[in-house]
């Protein structure tokens, strides 16, 4: 599969140093815990959207989930610090429901639990990485419910099993007064299974099942402790590809956001502080940050007419961790990092009336067309967005300038996924999806002082639609 390079790409990550002697907890632990949700998002690009927490159009607090952790940290024969973990969650969810076909419905009950058997390795006296296996499940009461154009809903039930590789770090913070840790977690779908209940309706409607194996998400939460209780903020993204198609039908691909805060409590913990454990990693510096894109991604189209509109800008968003393997070369002020990151690129489009024009290159809507050709806009309200995301694993030097300045470089590799999607009013969207493993690669300049490191970065990613960005970034250096 060739999803799986992305995990195998992650493990370059750890680099193996000489054995050192380090402290840790070990023993079982147990938390028991309420998670509370800010916005929940799941979304099909101009066809339909599922709205939870604060974007919902009603019921925005009712909303509620109950966690559970086991953990269990261990010293093998061979000196190094282990942990298994348990971990399991259920969620209950309101929804209102939004379409460009089907009208609007509110009130919908969902139910989601996710299970994840865990094994890690601490690395460093910060790091300890992580992975297994995980098990989602998604359940949408719809059944003899009707929306506001009378379409009939229908219950659905989504299941995804899933390899997570977690990295955890001990991130204190002390300009917060925060003893925490950061989790980045990376989850790779194996198996996807996706069934819709429309046999309720009778007739000629049967139930129908799909497969939607090729998918990921990224998560990031940090978690630190106030008067015993355990404070978790939390965001996570899922991506899931096209489906099989079945009885002419399929399910489109989909993207999921999701912002909430966990609290947990432990009971019954049973942990002591060992010193006698072996460190795997020589080094111990890491960071973690967020950057604001502008970026430009193409649309293959040019030269419109009339009132057509090609605009190809637009903000996004990464979140990057990366951990810093060589401070000189040749006794030279030369570094270099690690780094990966998961990239939100915003959205491009193109948006015409009947009548108007523009020329495609080629790539337009899977290169249904050839280059050089001109499409004329037959309705009023035609549009077309095309959404880009990615994750980059790749190298940064950088060399010190003076006084903290630091000019950058970027190179590595690009696993990439757009989607493009053709919408009129008033009716159900068609899209095409694209994916594979480019590369990117650009110049900036950082600024370091104390802990914290600003940025300006120019990168370029090749994808199906290639995208520039010009980012700013805040990191904080561990």
């Amino acid at each position: 599969m060739k999803n799986l390079k992305t995990i195998f790409a992650s493990l370059l990550i750890i680099i193996i140093h000489q054995a050192n002697l380090s402290a840790a907890e070990v023993g079982t632990k147990h938390q028991y815990g309420l998670s509370f949700l800010g916005s929940y998002e799941y979304e099909e690009p101009k066809l339909m959207h599922l709205r939870s927490g604060s974007q919902a159009a009603d019921d925005e607090l009712e909303n509620l989930g109950f966690l559970y952790n086991y953990k269990n940290a261990f010293i093998n024969d061979g000196g190094f610090l282990n942990e298994f973990e348990f971990d399991s969650s259920y969620q209950f969810l309101t929804q209102t429901y939004w379409s460009n076909g089907t009208g609007t419905m509110k009130d919908i009950d969902v139910e989601i639990y996710n299970l994840r058997a865990l094994y890690g390795i601490q690395l460093s006296d910060k790091l300890m990485l992580k992975s297994g296996i995980g098990y989602r499940h998604l359940y949408h009461y719809w059944q003899n419910r009707q929306s506001t154009t009378g379409a009939y809903g229908y219950d659905r039930e989504q299941d995804y099993t899933y390899i997570p590789i977690i990295a955890e770090l001990k991130i204190p913070i002390p300009e917060l007064n925060l003893d925490g840790k950061l989790k980045v977690e990376f989850d790779q779908i194996i198996e996807g299974n996706n069934t819709s209940y429309l046999g309720y309706l009778g007739g000629a409607n049967r139930d129908l099942s799909f497969k939607n194996s090729d998918g990921y998400a990224w998560k990031v939460a940090y978690e630190g402790k106030r008067n015993g209780f355990t404070f978790e903020p939390y965001y996570e993204f899922m991506y899931i590809d096209d489906s099989t198609v079945v009885s002419n039908s399929h399910e489109p691909f989909n993207v999921t956001k999701e912002i909430g805060l966990r609290v947990k409590k432990e009971f019954n913990s049973n942990r002591s502080v060992a010193t006698d454990f072996k460190e795997v990693l020589g080094n111990d510096d890491f960071y973690f940050g967020v950057q604001l894109l502008r970026s430009e991604v193409e649309t293959g189209a040019s030269a419109p007419t009339g009132t057509t509109k090609i605009d190809e800008e637009d903000y996004g968003y990464s979140i990057v961790s990366g951990m810093r393997v060589l401070d000189e070369i040749n006794g030279q002020p030369i570094k270099l990092d690690i780094e990966l990151a998961y990239n939100q690129f915003g959205q491009s489009s193109i948006g015409c009336n009947n009548g108007d024009t523009f020329l495609v290159d080629g790539r337009f809507r899977g290169g249904n067309w050839a280059s050089g050709t001109t499409l004329t806009c037959s309705t009023d309200g035609y549009d077309t967005v095309i959404e880009s995301y990615s994750t980059s694993l790749g190298l940064k030097p950088s060399l010190d300038l003076s006084n903290g300045i630091n000019l950058n470089g970027n190179f590595g590799f690009n696993r990439w996924n757009q989607m493009e999607t053709e919408a009129y009013v008033g009716t159900t969207a068609s899209s095409t999806s694209y994916d594979g493993i480019d590369i990117y690669y650009g110049l900036g300049l950082s600024i370091n002082r104390n802990n914290l490191t600003l940025g300006l970065d120019y990168l370029e990613h090749d994808m199906y639609y290639d995208a520039k960005s010009i980012s700013a970034s805040l990191k904080y250096n561990f």
